[in-house]
């Protein structure tokens, strides 16, 4: 039972004239503090330092900042409350939302004109690692992977620092097309750093690496937080000294006592798992009061007008074609009374050496969920196809122990890797043809389409099965039948855009990543161009005002350049 807040009231006193605002509140901290507190701060704060005109710029809403925050804190009884609350459209929250909007896309623009001053390693020169490179890669590069090779290497020739996004379908080559390019740093005598969110993917890069610079084995390092400190310290030491040129690694790459000798070139995988001050951080390890070039890659489909803002500091290359031979994956959606059916054609195909990826949402059962687990699934067909067969892979295993249940689904000495989301970013088991997810229906389209894209990595025919509720809402079939009508990613995240809104095209992915405040960067979507445009006349035209508005909104939460 939750007790009630209450008040003892020593005489009648009159009921406020304004609603009283529920703040999400952490404990120790009643509603009524946390109120107390927001009126204190708005009594004593001194508003009119902090006005910041805006007007010839755009309608800021004919309100001050006080005004626009006495609206939102303690709002009129009269104002509908749905045009307050996320989503609204009353013009205290545009006003606030539009201008912390405004702020962020000045700091990218700030961070980009930046960029423009500042100088970087040119890396243009041809040589062993590149010979190496074009010995060993097994496959012609694509149309696609080509132009955008070129794209980085015009780049990277320049004296500027290159800050560059690559956005590619999952199995489209981005990976290759990195490393093609960190050729010509290394072949001019600089270090190259590929950084990725887990030490899984970070050990998985190493290996690929390693196999594609057979003449350079003893110049390319793993970095990451498990490492013994005595290898740790040599890793550091050498990476110093300039004996390591290609570092492999995580955050751990991130802390300050890791230095080089000439960093000329940052990869980043799967950027969004990085904040922006995290990129930054990185590319100024490059020393000699130098930048890194930043190469950042990701497999997440982002419409364009979310990509301009998210992105507003980074050039954009787009892989649009998959390599030749690719069959496009069969998607098709089953019902969970259905699933017994499932395991027996399971049971068939692993007989014929098929290598299956079992997806469940958690990795125990639940008392409040009704959703699988991976150990409740692992018991399962452990039961139906024998313990030989199966393997477990969630987030609580250790690094050792997810590298060896990879290594035996990879050998095929195991066939069937039941898993969490964990496998969603980098695994790559080119023989894999079939993938399960369970609860289809509680996934993001984006999400379930990284998930399919661990499968149809090679010519063999791949499918997808969606194993979902036996009733499906009339907008969770909406979107299934969408996974199951295309392959494209970019397709998909048009689709869920016009089924869903904005709101599932970054996800979780913002968290922690995207500073906001108070406006959301999904959800106020239909702010974004026009806000660009706003930010981009104030900073050419008002630099008082610009750093104003950062130091108001993105202090101390994104490092920015002064307009």
């Amino acid at each position: 039972m939750i007790h009630p807040d209450y008040q003892i009231m020593q005489k009648v006193t009159p009921l406020s004239k304004t609603l009283n605002p529920v703040y999400r509140i952490t404990k120790g901290i009643s509603q009524n503090k946390m109120r107390s507190l927001i009126r204190l701060a708005m009594d004593d704060y001194n508003f009119e330092d902090e006005e910041i005109d805006l007007s010839r710029f755009y309608n800021d809403e004919s309100l001050t900042i006080r005004e626009a925050l006495n609206i939102i804190h303690a709002p009129d009884p009269k104002i509908p409350i749905d045009e307050l609350t996320p989503g609204g459209t009353h013009p205290a929250r545009v006003k606030l939302l539009k201008e912390e909007l405004i702020a962020f896309q000045i700091g990218m623009v700030s961070i980009k004109n930046k960029q423009k001053t500042s100088k970087a390693y040119e890396c243009k020169n041809n040589g062993k690692w590149e010979n190496d490179f074009k010995h060993t890669f097994p496959f012609e590069l694509t149309n696609a992977q080509k132009r955008v090779s070129r794209e980085i290497n015009n780049d990277i020739a320049e004296i500027s620092p290159m800050m560059r996004l690559v956005q590619g379908d999952v199995g489209s080559g981005k990976t290759a097309v990195a490393l093609l390019s960190a050729t010509k740093a290394l072949d001019s005598g600089y270090q190259v750093v590929f950084m990725a969110p887990t030490t899984l993917l970070a050990q998985q890069h190493l290996e690929s690496i390693k196999n594609y610079f057979p003449s350079h084995q003893d110049e390319i390092a793993l970095l990451t937080s498990g490492l013994r400190k005595k290898e740790r310290d040599e890793i550091i030491e050498n990476i110093f000294s300039g004996s390591i040129k290609f570092l492999v690694g995580t955050h751990a790459v991130l802390q300050n006592d890791v230095n080089f000798k000439a960093l000329a070139m940052v990869i980043i995988d799967e950027q969004h798992r990085f904040g922006v001050n995290q990129r930054l951080t990185l590319t100024r390890k490059a020393d000699n009061g130098l930048s890194a070039h930043q190469l950042t890659l990701t497999a997440t489909p982002i419409p364009r007008t979310l990509s301009m803002s998210i992105y507003a500091n980074m050039d954009v290359s787009v892989i649009d074609e998959l390599p030749p031979g690719r069959l496009p994956i069969q998607t098709s959606m089953v019902a969970i009374s259905a699933r017994d059916k499932l395991i027996k054609r399971v049971e068939k195909a692993i007989k014929k050496d098929s290598l299956v990826y079992w997806i469940c949402p958690l990795v125990e059962e639940s008392e409040t969920l009704d959703l699988s687990s991976v150990n409740e699934r692992f018991d399962t067909l452990k039961e139906s196809l024998g313990e030989k067969n199966v393997a477990l892979m969630h987030g609580k295993l250790s690094n050792d122990e997810k590298k060896e249940a990879i290594f035996k689904f990879k050998s095929g000495e195991i066939k069937i890797l039941i898993s969490t989301t964990v496998i969603e970013v980098g695994v790559d088991v080119p023989d894999a043809d079939i993938m399960i997810i369970e609860n289809a229906e509680r996934f993001g389209l984006a999400q379930l389409h990284q998930l399919r894209g661990r499968v149809g990595r090679s010519s063999k025919a791949s499918f997808c099965i969606l194993l979902h509720k036996d009733k499906l809402t009339e907008l969770s079939q909406e979107r299934l039948s969408a996974l199951c009508d295309s392959n494209d990613g970019f397709a998909i995240a048009e689709k869920d855009l016009e089924i869903r809104g904005p709101g599932e095209i970054l996800g979780s992915q913002q968290t922690g990543v995207l500073p906001f405040r108070y406006a959301n960067l999904v959800r106020d979507n239909k702010y974004l161009t026009d806000t660009k445009n706003i930010a981009e006349r104030i900073y050419d035209a008002d630099k008082e005002k610009a750093n104003q508005l950062m130091k108001r909104w993105i202090s101390g939460i994104i490092s920015y350049a002064n307009a």
